[in-house]
């Protein structure tokens, strides 16, 4: 038989389980469901409610992201103020740049990286591996490092360009101008996307594996 009671998108209630912890999951999860279902719907209506919903999903998602975002989000704001000055559109900052530190902490973010995309490098990646272990442990799912490893990486991108904009308005004003550019920055979002979601499944893996093992190393049954 069919359900007929309303519900919020289900993939927002797919990733607000694979966000929590176990003995949380149906609690919190059946909590949220019934507000949303008994107040939220009826007086705002299916779009609103279902923004509701899903701002709470997001709230979860920043709670478990939130160190490792603001650290990416840090990283994108020094690149901008740099990379991305007026006459330094180039991906890697000039010898000549000024003042020293700010030129010497770029490099150091951008060493390793695989690509000429920003969020690709050896930095990024202990930030997201560190993310997506964080939520590995708090949720044991592998896919729980997968989107924090994600969520990161989009809070850095999308800090990164809207620091660049400020920075360099010629910059958000050429996309209005020529409509490609769009397709372009998406690429680049997918890019370091990618990346992090990969670096998230490993760590995962890798969690999963050992986790496991620490009982036995410590000796308990």
């Amino acid at each position: 038989m069919t359900n007929k009671e309303p519900s919020p998108p289900r993939w927002a209630e797919a990733v607000l389980r694979c966000l929590l912890r176990p003995p949380d999951r149906e609690s919190v999860s059946g909590d949220l469901l019934e507000e949303y279902r008994a107040a939220r719907r009826p007086a705002l209506g299916a779009v609103r409610a279902n923004a509701w919903y899903i701002k709470h999903v997001l709230s979860v998602l920043w709670y478990l992201i939130r160190p490792y975002a603001l650290v990416l989000a840090g990283q994108s704001i020094l690149l901008a103020l740099t990379v991305f000055r007026p006459g330094h559109h180039a991906p890697h900052p000039s010898p000549q740049m000024r003042p020293v530190f700010l030129s010497l902490m770029v490099k150091v973010l951008w060493y390793g990286s695989i690509t000429g995309a920003p969020g690709v490098s050896l930095f990024d990646a202990v930030i997201y591996v560190s993310a997506a272990s964080r939520g590995v442990q708090r949720t044991g799912l592998i896919k729980t490092g997968m989107l924090g490893a994600a969520g990161a990486s989009v809070v850095g991108f999308t800090v990164l360009f809207a620091a660049a904009a400020f920075i360099t308005p010629s910059l958000a004003l050429a996309t209005f101008a020529n409509p490609l550019l769009f397709a372009f920055m998406l690429v680049y979002l997918l890019v370091p996307l990618a990346y992090a979601v990969l670096l998230g499944a490993l760590a995962g893996l890798v969690v999963r594996w050992i986790v496991p093992l620490a009982p036995r190393k410590l000796g308990v049954s």
